[in-house]
């Protein structure tokens, strides 16, 4: 209570320092009464400054942090505040901001885009009684919540009132502040009086912006004035949200992606964003011609609207090609005479501590996100426990420094490219080593670890971290470091493995001739290079690499490498047609296996062995291998899951795949039908296990004479990278010919062009739910096809799209005739079923 009376003080006197500012200058005429008037403004101003400093020594605050502030020694402060003084300080400290008129400012730009928060923030507010925007720098938070307040204006009769809190650096000048907003008539009253007058015309709207520096003080004003004025609404912005009773956060995001279809980029809101900003500084800018550069821009930009109309307000002296050649250093590009988004980003970044700061600049050596363990990685040297690591990176999180979602976070590139300008010598040398030994730990296990739940496990993790993996290859070369030989393999198995197959055999070959590589390390390039020439259909080249992996492999005396070598030259031989030389390198190696209880090894190479003996036609053989590889996998699996969720693995994938081939080699198409769907329609993808299903599938369809799925399903394995197989080769041959003859020129020519159209994602759901895929309807259409999925009706949907109710409706009949079904429920269903 006795803290509540000293702020009580506080506010009274800058009460009454507005009341006799505002007399002085009603007084201009009378020298008297300014005198007068001023004399009581400095009597309020010594009251009130000793008020406010005792209530901040009695929360904690030291002489020396008071000092500071006020400009003037503390020996000095100490001794005014024992006499019983009122305070002189220095000049230059904190001041109420003036009073202008009330209302709204002006609206200095279009409004581009948010149209789904342009439509859910009045609904929130009216749902809630505080709402509050939150994201990072330069998200669009404050023009979103102008452009709102301009448009909801007509509800609220008493008012809205617009605070910007950018210049009010102390508590006790909230309250100021918004009396400054309401208009001068009310100078020098209480905030929570004047809004409680105000709310009596009807509801009243306070829009507090840019919050983030006074947050815990904000959310106990907002709470006092709301326990004044209970039908008072608040919305506020901030990098923070203020944790306050009452509040939903509607967290602030990029725009969305300008996509990657044709066509698609023209019609982006954060395109239109740019075009918008590129015609205020060059009136005649035609966006059609350069739509595809400036989605890169704004990809590179990651769609940040500060970063997008800095750079757009350029076009005057750059064509959109020479700008996106400038945007390696974005923050020297992104000012202009009114804004900075390098001054925005270190209006956050100065907030954080000192160990906050060194840890955020680290964190912005990553271009690929991080995790809890890759940060713990750039930071190992720091002594930092898991904690408090932990409690930091969610303090950044909730400051909008960087982005969170499920277990992994990331920086947006402006916010990544201002921490490393923070970051030089020893800490950036100790981040990059502590990437570089953490990465490497898992080329070993990558390389040579069964291909099972653990293996995939990693291989997961390492996707997240592709980029930064290729940051860390560059920064080992640039340094000269020992585990460069070692970084590479592993970028060059996560490549390959991701079907990028020239790049990874283009990086491994550097490897020949490094110094530094083992022969493990050269047998390891070796194998994967084999399997890449496989792939891209160089045979002579995948035997030949294969050869020198088992020769390498047998040199370093590595058996783990030497397994891996050796299922290399299984594949090889088998994809040059020779079967039997294949089984034959098999058999012998799963002699070795099963002598050493490799258990498994033994299931992967009794997968690979089953597959060469269906190419030889020995199905009996096959069906033994593949029943003791799926005897093997059930010891370690959860039998009462879901076959797609049992079988959600690099190997166990790739098992069952290879298992539906037996069996429609044994005429049992319902358990291969079983299998195949069990693959394509799990959570886990597996390059070469779904090529497989698909073309299993494509021979089931012809068999069961559906031509047309079936030469879609064969033409679309084409443009996904499918893997050369002798004996699989002739197999699609035969599918796509049937079918050619079946359909005729004109069909057979249409369904083939529907195939290779088809992303991997759309020839999955068009083999599984046997509709057509997504990709066969416009981007509008897929919008509304999501919006009917999460229940919309038709004037939502069309409130979110910004077009008309009847426009709408059309799209519906137009999606329904394009993929065959007969009610909005259908479309529904058929959204579920495919977003699956």
């Amino acid at each position: 209570m006795q803290n509540d009376g000293r702020a009580g003080d506080a506010e009274s006197a800058v009460r009454r320092l507005m009341a006799a500012g505002t007399a002085a200058g009603l007084a201009s005429g009378d020298p008297v009464a300014m005198v007068a008037s001023f004399a009581e403004a400095q009597r309020a101003a010594g009251e009130g400054l000793r008020a406010a400093v005792e209530l901040a020594r009695a929360r904690g605050l030291s002489w020396r942090a008071l000092a500071d502030v006020l400009g003037m020694p503390a020996s000095t402060l100490h001794r005014q505040f024992g006499q019983g003084d009122a305070l002189a300080t220095a000049p230059g400290t904190a001041s109420v901001p003036e009073a202008r008129p009330a209302g709204l400012p002006p609206s200095a730009d279009l409004f581009v885009g948010r149209l789904r928060e342009l439509a859910d923030l009045p609904v929130l507010l009216i749902r809630s009684p505080v709402v509050s925007l939150v994201g990072p720098a330069g998200v669009g938070k404050t023009r979103l919540a102008l452009e709102t307040a301009h448009r909801i204006q007509p509800a609220f009769p008493a008012g809205v009132w617009w605070v910007d809190l950018t210049v009010v650096t102390r508590e006790w000048l909230i309250g100021p502040a918004v009396i400054a907003a309401a208009g001068p008539a009310h100078a020098g009253r209480e905030a929570r009086h004047v809004a409680a007058e105000a709310a009596k015309a009807g509801p009243l709207l306070l829009v507090l912006d840019n919050c983030e520096h006074l947050i815990e003080a904000v959310a106990r004003f907002v709470a006092d004035l709301r326990a004044a004025v209970p039908h008072l609404r608040v919305l506020t912005t901030t990098r923070e949200a203020m944790h306050a009773a009452g509040e939903t956060v509607m967290p602030l995001a990029p725009l969305p992606s300008p996509g990657r279809r044709p066509g698609e980029a023209r019609g982006a809101d954060v395109v239109r964003l740019f075009a918008a900003r590129a015609r205020d500084v060059k009136p005649d800018f035609d966006v059609d011609g350069w739509a595809d550069v400036i989605a890169g821009i704004c990809e590179a930009l990651d769609r940040l609207p500060l970063a997008v109309e800095l750079a757009a307000r350029q076009s005057d002296l750059l064509a959109p090609d020479e700008l996106q050649a400038r945007l390696a250093a974005p923050l020297d590009l992104l000012t202009d005479r009114h804004r900075s988004l390098r001054s925005a980003i270190r209006w956050s970044y100065d907030r954080l501590d000192d160990t906050a700061k060194v840890v955020y600049a680290r964190l912005c050596i990553l271009p690929g996100g991080f995790d809890r363990h890759t940060a713990a990685a750039v930071t190992a040297d720091l002594g930092l426990t898991e904690t408090r690591l932990w409690a930091l990176l969610a303090g950044l999180a909730r400051t909008s420094m960087v982005v969170a979602s499920p277990g992994r976070f990331r920086i947006l590139e402006s916010l990544r490219s201002f921490g490393r300008e923070m970051l030089a010598g020893d800490d950036l040398l100790a981040a990059q080593s502590g990437l570089i030994e953490w990465l490497a730990t898992f080329e070993r296990r990558l390389s040579v670890t069964s291909w099972g739940s653990a293996f995939t496990a990693q291989d997961n993790q390492m996707a997240d971290e592709m980029d930064n993996v290729r940051y860390a290859v560059d920064v080992a070369e640039t340094l000269g470091h020992a585990r460069h030989p070692t970084l590479v393999l592993l970028l060059g198995n996560l490549l390959s493995m991701r079907q990028q197959l020239a790049e990874s055999s283009l990086l491994l070959a550097g490897l020949a001739g490094d110094p530094r590589a083992s022969a493990a390390d050269r047998a390891c390039a070796a194998w994967i290079t084999s399997v890449n020439a496989g792939r891209l259909g160089d045979l002579e080249a995948a035997t030949r690499h294969a050869d020198d992996a088992e020769a390498l492999a047998r040199s370093a005396d590595d058996p783990q490498m030497l397994t891996a070598a050796l299922i290399s030259v299984m594949i090889a031989r088998g994809i040059n047609g020779d079967l039997a030389g294949g089984i034959d390198v098999g058999t012998a190696l799963l002699g070795r296996l099963r002598a050493n209880r490799d258990h498994g090894s033994l299931g992967r190479v009794l997968t690979i062995q089953a597959s060469l003996l269906i190419g030889r036609g020995d199905t009996e053989a096959a069906q033994d291998a593949v029943t003791e590889a799926l005897a093997l996998h059930d010891d370690d699996a959860d039998l009462t899951l879901p076959m797609a969720d049992r079988f959600a693995n690099h190997w166990a994938a790739f098992l069952l795949s290879t298992a539906a081939d037996v069996a429609i080699a044994q005429g049992d198409d319902a358990t291969a039908a079983e299998y195949l769907t069990a693959v394509l329609s799990g959570r886990f993808h597996h390059h070469h296990a779904v090529v497989g299903a698909l073309q299993c599938l494509a021979f089931l369809a012809e068999r069961q004479g559906r031509h047309a799925r079936a030469l879609t399903l064969a033409a679309g394995l084409t443009g996904i990278g499918y893997q050369r197989n002798g004996f699989r080769d002739a197999q699609l041959s035969a599918v796509m010919r049937a079918a050619e003859r079946a359909l005729g020129p004109a069909a057979a020519l249409a369904a083939a062009d529907l195939g290779r159209a088809l992303t991997m994602t759309e020839l999955k759901g068009y083999a599984v739910h046997d509709t057509m895929p997504a990709g066969s309807l416009t981007a509008r259409q897929q919008q509304i096809v999501r919006y009917v999925a999460d229940g919309l009706t038709n004037a939502q949907i069309a409130a979110r799209l910004d077009i008309s109710e009847r426009t709408v409706a059309s799209h519906l009949a137009g999606i329904r005739r394009r993929l065959d079904l007969r009610s909005r429920i259908d479309v529904a269903l058929w959204a579920t079923r495919y977003s699956t």
